[in-house]
């Protein structure tokens, strides 16, 4: 019996517990967390308490509700998502995020939602400068679990007799070919803003109400610094770290 101590909620005590358990190996990634009945009497507890304590940790992301199975641990370990070395990385494979998991050892597939004419949210055409665009609405996995959707918006005068309307795109993914178009990014951009996620992303990214996301917007120019294209990352806050680097300009002479 685990002995309860004063002075912190007995709800927040067991998420404690249950959160250590997770982190040692008790119960191991992808694996069924044992019934709020029998949490419950084996730490002497409520059930409500079991309950409130399971809902930190779904918030949190470290446990996954499967209607009608359980409450899993999450089978991901954290990503790391290093600004400057996945899009350096990206012609060795298919694109900057299939080469970012795959190093990972994990198993990288993409689900593509939409991919077509569409007029543009106004933020991507205020930077686009144009509305008439292509999107490339995809969501895409690591091991089968969603760890991000991604938006992806081009020109549509530019792109619509072209490889980016379909599916796949071949070896380099999406700035190689517009590379072949003579529009090949030379410089990027992010902006990163952390909120609350809509319905339809909670749903697709199998998350919380309650669990924070971050969001991207990459924007990348060609060499004529013309904004080329402008993509939407939509990530779970609790799977993945930023990382960003740089050199230092007063060492470089700039």
């Amino acid at each position: 019996m685990t002995v309860i101590k004063p002075g912190k909620s007995q709800y927040q005590q067991i998420a404690d517990l249950l959160q250590e358990r997770i982190q040692d190996g008790t119960y191991a990634p992808g694996t069924l967390l044992p019934s709020e009945p029998e949490l419950s009497r084996e730490l002497d507890v409520s059930r409500v308490t079991v309950n409130k304590a399971v809902t930190l940790l779904r918030a949190s992301g470290q446990v996954k509700v499967r209607r009608g199975a359980g409450t899993f641990v999450r089978s991901l370990p954290k990503l790391n998502r290093d600004a400057v070395a996945r899009f350096a990385a990206r012609n060795q494979g298919t694109g900057a995020g299939q080469v970012e998991i795959s190093k990972l050892n994990l198993q990288s597939r993409t689900e593509y939602l939409h991919i077509g004419r569409v007029e543009a949210p106004a933020a991507v055409a205020e930077i686009l400068g144009e509305r008439d665009v292509l999107i490339r609405s995809r969501r895409l996995f690591a091991n089968d679990e969603p760890t991000q959707l991604a938006d992806s918006y081009y020109s549509w005068a530019l792109t619509k007799d072209g490889p980016l309307t379909a599916a796949e795109v071949g070896k380099g993914g999406s700035y190689a070919r517009l590379a072949d178009l003579g529009v090949g990014p030379v410089r990027f951009s992010e902006d990163v803003n952390v909120r609350m996620p809509y319905d339809i992303e909670r749903d697709r990214l199998e998350i919380e109400a309650s669990a924070p996301i971050f969001e991207i917007t990459h924007v990348a120019y060609a060499a004529d610094d013309r904004p080329v294209s402008v993509t939407i990352h939509v990530m779970p806050g609790h799977l993945w770290t930023l990382r960003y680097t740089w050199d230092d300009p007063q060492e470089s002479g700039q």
